[in-house]
């Protein structure tokens, strides 16, 4: 029959063993004073001033983003050709016409202005003269009158066609 091993010797902690727990943690922190001491700067945050100088610089450089608005940041607008500067207005006077007329309807008469019929006056003129009326609008060099004795629907033509299809070919 084979014998079990002898059961391994416990040994006490001595003074042996300290002094090596020791040595091992003096060369800890001795290696981490020597990391520490080689590259300063590795492992830390800028200091209070450099962080300053840093978002100092970043804010100038927005501002004059901001100031200079160069073209691949800001693309200048495409200019409309007058033909849809045209029927951009005409869809427009025709939706203040609508209000107008509402109005008529429903108070049996014209109103005194078109805030009054709840319109937007933005680039519009209204003149009333017993029943009848005229709306004049402008929009960048284009300039329309509408008489109440035309249809509105002629007056504002193909003008939401042209609009709904820019730019498409």
């Amino acid at each position: 029959m084979a014998q079990d091993p002898p059961p391994p010797s416990k040994k006490t902690p001595g003074p042996h063993d300290r002094s090596a727990l020791l040595q091992a943690f003096q060369d800890v922190v001795r290696d981490q004073q020597d990391k520490k001491a080689g590259s300063p700067a590795e492992g830390r945050a800028p200091s209070g001033h450099a962080y300053s100088l840093i978002m100092l610089a970043v804010a100038a450089g927005l501002m004059a983003i901001l100031v200079l608005k160069p073209a691949w940041l800001f693309p200048p607008p495409i200019e409309e050709s007058t033909e849809l500067r045209n029927a951009s207005l005409r869809v427009r006077m025709y939706v203040e016409i609508e209000r107008v007329e509402q109005f008529r309807v429903a108070n049996g008469h014209l109103p005194a202005s078109l805030v009054e019929a709840g319109a937007d006056t933005t680039g519009l003129s209204y003149s009333a003269d017993g029943a009848k009326y005229s709306l004049t609008g402008v929009n960048q060099g284009v300039s329309l009158t509408y008489t109440s004795g035309t249809v509105p629907q002629e007056f504002l033509g193909n003008s939401y066609a042209l609009i709904t299809h820019r730019g498409r070919p």
